[in-house]
């Protein structure tokens, strides 16, 4: 608790002393989330919200509505089947995914290629499912039923979710810029680790302008760990399960393990 306190103090003291670049990083976030995720997630949010509520399923559908509602609205969805234990961690180790339509809207827009896109939805879902297999079932409690949410309620809590993301996005840019401001020689592949690492989609959109071979698993290995910003929406969610950020890290860093492995294979035997 006092390690938080002390980190968040340190940001906010790096804010006072570099106001000007503070205030550029978060307009930069905001502009990001304006452009690229809003107008591909808000809509498709609501829309989801309005379809899961009325479904129930297995842990298989459920599994599958999650990945297509993205975080923290997959973790919700599986946060019905009660799990408990080593369930529970199955559950969140499947669930921690982006939504498909950040990969074939804002990801395939920066790529400029549909295809490279779907490419890397396919292997964030495959990782992600495969990291499920790997480990233990565990046990549940009995599973929660869905209650149908009407339009408004749909269009608030989505509205909520993206206010919510993009404040996140906010503090993670700036985050990385005090971190730049601070270390002003700080190679650039060790600062797109660190925007990475703290906000994501920031740090994609950067992997994204890179000249590298290695640009697609590189992206898709970001992506599925997730950042800081999209692990605390979840950790929101999981802790109600038991489940602590440090545990929800570590399965963020074998998904993205996973799925970097499996784009790079993938590019072996389909070359783009």
């Amino acid at each position: 608790m006092r390690l938080t306190a002390a980190l968040f103090g340190a940001l906010a003291g790096a804010m006072l002393v570099y106001p000007l670049e503070a205030a550029a990083a978060a307009r930069h976030a905001l502009s990001l989330f304006a452009v690229s995720v809003a107008p591909v997630l808000g809509p498709f949010m609501a829309c989801m919200l309005m379809i899961t509520s009325r479904l129930g399923g297995g842990m298989g559908v459920r599994a599958g509505l999650g990945w297509l509602c993205g975080s923290p609205g997959g973790a919700k969805i599986m946060l019905l089947t009660n799990p408990r234990g080593k369930a529970a961690l199955r559950c969140a180790a499947v669930t921690g995914t982006m939504s498909p339509m950040f990969f074939l809207g804002a990801m395939a827009g920066w790529l400029q290629s549909r295809r490279n896109g779907a490419l890397i939805l396919l292997c964030h879902i495959a990782g992600a499912a495969l990291l499920g297999m790997m480990l233990p079932k565990g046990e549940g409690g009995e599973a929660c039923h869905p209650v149908p949410m009407q339009l408004g309620a749909a269009i608030r809590e989505s509205g909520q979710a993206l206010l919510s993301i993009a404040l996140c996005m906010m503090l993670g840019c700036t985050a990385a810029k005090m971190m730049q401001c601070a270390f002003p020689d700080l190679p650039e592949a060790a600062a797109i680790f660190f925007q990475c690492a703290l906000e994501v989609t920031a740090g994609a959109e950067r992997i994204a302008l890179l000249d590298t071979p290695w640009k697609l698993p590189l992206l898709c290995g970001a992506c599925s760990f997730g950042g800081l910003s999209l692990l605390m929406q979840n950790a929101a969610v999981w802790q109600e399960a038991g489940i602590k950020m440090g545990a929800l890290i570590w399965l963020r860093l074998c998904h993205g393990g996973i799925s970097f492995l499996l784009c790079a294979l993938l590019l072996q035997i389909l070359p783009i």
